[in-house]
């Protein structure tokens, strides 16, 4: 029986806004990753810890033999970990700034065979 692990948010303080930055304050909360602005009201969150990405895939116990779905890869970084072990990796990814930064990041790899990249949102997909 399949099993899904849901990772917990990670929390971190706010800096303090200068003075003169008084109007920015109320602003939608962006967050910049690889270039990319990142909005938390949609749920966009990237796992950049490497520890937790090896941790989640020991957890899962993929195997050479496995095809994974993996649902809003983002800037791909459990994905390329996903690529060295699975046989294959799909990916469904709405927002096409990651599908651009996942495509750069896998294309001339030696994994970029086994990567099938969807740009759609799952929830639409048949």
């Amino acid at each position: 029986e399949p099993h899904v692990h849901a990772m917990p948010k990670t929390v971190r303080p706010k800096q303090a806004s200068k003075a003169g930055a008084a109007g920015t304050a109320a602003a939608a909360p962006y967050h910049r990753h690889v270039g990319v602005e990142l909005h938390h009201s949609l749920g966009q969150h990237l796992l950049k810890n490497p520890l937790v990405t090896a941790a989640m895939i020991e957890k899962a116990g993929v195997k050479s033999t496995d095809t994974v779905l993996e649902i809003g890869p983002g800037t791909g970084n459990l994905t390329l970990k996903l690529l060295e072990i699975a046989k294959k990796v799909i990916a469904v990814e709405h927002d096409p700034r990651m599908v651009v930064e996942l495509q750069k990041r896998v294309q001339g790899t030696e994994f970029a065979h086994k990567l099938q990249l969807i740009h759609s949102d799952v929830l639409k997909l048949d």
